[in-house]
């Protein structure tokens, strides 16, 4: 687990004036994006730094303040990549930029990275004691324990501090550190120094805790724990700890109360329900020590600790099929693990499979034979395998006990077509329609998917349709349209169909004819779940209306089709093609889709949202993280509600 640290940052500095630069508007809006930052406005700063590096895509200032919105939006990322663009544009060292971009990689967990720009920083800039102690936080990290209190006893060479939060800073990490090379008493000292200056720090009397833990003095550590949560009662990290405590001090029905309690703020940390599950099997409760082994592989389906338990268990109570699959999975997870072999065989003996308990035996024997004869590498690699399955899920933090712990990751909505009146004027919420390839411009309407702010059924004199390939009465298309998406808009989805179908009649050629119709149909279906209840995209299940919705969307995909086919930029289309797509259960085309959005319209901030949802939930964090930082550099603030719970690192 990551040490808890307390930053000093650099203040905020302009360190480029806009002297010198052409554009009146890129001074404009990097001195306003720079206030912004100044105050805390991140989500407003970015769409102007947007503008600016559009300007001048090269200016390192931009970036800068870029990575610093993105930082502090816990997008560490996507602040990363805009520090290192900083940097390569600007030749001098860059020490604000440097600095932010060490404490991105020390939050993405890359602390000899970290540790590297803050070598730069120091190399040059040796006179602030602060960046030493940020420097020993990184090293704490990295488990350069001498590494650490060295640079906190240069720190205090410099400055004794006192009474400040640098001085807190120094105690803190030095006394971690000292915790590291099991120097107690040290670390005891400085903790106590630390509670000296903020007594009201209850993460310093956590650390105390495991300091007397490992002292094997686990009363005294349940006494610091209760300080903690005395201070905080929400300090989660404190509970885990004074359950192992109490664990050790055989108050069985004490821990399992801290387990519960830490549960109940953090239902989803793997690493409570296992050690709930183990004190459970250990007070003979096998079948809620099952529930939470289950509830582990829910959150972490390839630990293998936890799938070798559960089958231990279910061997105890009998469940002999279900031993067997777990002891399978346990040798399919990590073909080296010798105990699963031995067990199963035993297991297999004891359902009188003579042969197969055989087989698995000499198997064991086998790889226990090769481990003597492998190489360190090989014992090394072997090693970091097992740790990356053992591995579990669980981000201590200090919680507000009514703040929920769930982030909804539903799709963003379907865009449609409305009429522009008053209330879209200089809105972001609606997306001018213009079409490329077939030189049309539907200048009185746009595209939008805020429902709340679309008046479909409004109307606009100014209303015109310019288009080579328009025939007939101007007036009649106008009013065949706008009629159309008012029924629509009043969900009477089957007479709006007949007055697409006129229109496509009519405009044969015309993409939007066709997009407007497939959205009437998905509309139709988003009616029809509201009746039935129909769960998310993801966990669709088989329903009596479920033939009807797919025969809709069906309908929907064809006109979709029709769309890019007439119009291949149109990004909107695309976008929405890939909500059908995932309807009905196409996942690999709704990436397809949600790519070639992006590819007509690289600024469709919904779709790298979307499709960072589907990498999500194919387990590749990495992309979908970087499509999260997109969508949020493109001025969709639900992107980092997103990044802080799932991409934290």
């Amino acid at each position: 687990m990551t040490f808890l640290k307390f930053r000093l940052l650099f203040p905020f500095l302009l360190l480029f004036t806009s002297q010198g630069f052409a554009q009146y508007n890129f001074d404009t809006y990097f001195k306003e994006a720079v206030k912004d930052v100044n105050e805390k406005n991140y989500t407003d700063a970015l769409p102007k730094l947007n503008l600016c590096l559009q300007v001048k895509p090269g200016e390192s200032a931009a970036y800068f303040y870029r990575g610093v919105c993105k930082y502090f939006l816990n997008d560490y990322q996507g602040a990363k990549q805009d520090l290192l663009d900083a940097t390569a544009h600007y030749s001098p060292i860059y020490y604000d930029a440097y600095h932010f971009l060490a404490l991105s990689k020390d939050r993405l967990e890359d602390f000899m990275g970290a540790i590297a720009d803050f070598n730069k920083i120091l190399d040059k800039y040796n006179t602030d004691p602060a960046m030493y102690v940020e420097r020993a936080f990184s090293k704490l990290s990295a488990l350069d324990y001498n590494g650490a209190v060295a640079d906190c006893n240069k720190a205090y060479s410099m400055a004794p501090m006192g009474i400040s939060e640098a001085g807190e800073n120094l105690y803190l990490c030095r006394g971690a550190a000292e915790n590291g090379l099991n120097e107690y008493e040290k670390a005891l000292r400085d903790y106590d120094k630390a509670l000296t200056i903020n007594p009201k720090n209850e993460n310093i009397y956590v650390r105390k805790g495991l300091t007397k833990h490992k002292m094997n003095n686990d009363t005294g550590a349940v006494k610091e724990y209760d300080k903690a949560l005395k201070i905080d009662s929400g300090c989660t990290y404190a509970y885990y700890n004074r359950a192992e405590s109490k664990a050790q001090l055989n108050d069985k029905k004490g821990a399992l109360a801290d387990y519960n309690s830490l549960i109940k703020y953090e239902p989803n940390n793997a690493a409570a329900y296992f050690s709930r599950a183990a004190l459970e099997a250990d007070m003979t409760n096998y079948k809620a020590a099952i529930a939470d082994f289950n509830k582990v592989l829910q959150l972490n389906p390839d630990n293998i600790e936890a799938n070798f338990n559960l089958a231990k268990l279910k061997e105890m109570v009998r469940d002999f099929k279900g031993a067997l699959a777990g002891y399978n999975k346990c040798i399919e997870l990590f073909p080296y693990f010798i105990e699963a072999y031995y067990d199963k065989s035993e297991l297999e003996k004891r359902l009188g499979n003579m042969e197969a308990s055989k087989k698995d035996f000499d198997t064991g024997k086998m790889m226990s034979e090769m481990n003597h004869s492998k190489s360190s590498t090989q014992l090394t690699h072997d090693s970091l395998a097992l740790a990356h399955l053992t591995a579990l899920t669980a981000d201590f933090e200090n919680v507000n006990p009514n703040q929920s712990d769930t982030v909804s990751i539903e799709l963003l909505p379907l865009y449609y077509i409305a009429v522009k009146d008053s209330s879209f004027k200089n809105s972001s919420s609606c997306r001018p329609l213009l079409l490329k390839a077939s030189k049309q411009q539907y200048t009185s309407f746009c595209l939008t998917n805020k429902e709340s702010q679309a008046k479909a059924g409004a109307t606009d004199s100014s209303f015109a349709i310019h288009s080579e390939v328009k025939k007939g009465n101007d007036s009649e298309i106008e009013a065949l349209l706008k009629k159309a998406l008012k029924k629509t808009d009043m969900q009477l989805f089957n007479d709006a169909v007949k007055d697409y179908d006129k229109i496509v009649a009519l405009y044969p050629a015309s993409a939007v004819a066709y997009f407007a119709r497939a959205v009437n149909a998905c509309r139709e279906v988003e009616l029809l779940n509201q009746f039935d209840n129909a769960p998310s995209f993801m966990n669709q299940k088989n329903s009596a209306a479920k033939t009807q919705k797919n025969e809709i969307f069906q309908k929907a995909l064809s006109d979709f089709n029709k769309t890019v086919q007439l119009e291949p930029d149109f990004a909107v289309a695309y976008y929405n093609r890939a909500y059908v797509k995932c309807q009905l259960q196409d996942f690999n085309g709704a990436i397809k889709d949600y790519d070639n959005a992006i590819h007509a319209d690289a600024d469709l901030a919904d779709a790298y949202y979307n499709r960072g949802l589907f990498l999500l939930y194919l387990k590749d964090k990495i992309d979908a993280c970087k499509d999260f930082s997109k969508a949020g550099e493109r001025g969709l603030p639900e992107s980092y509600t997103i990044i802080k719970k799932y991409c934290p690192r």
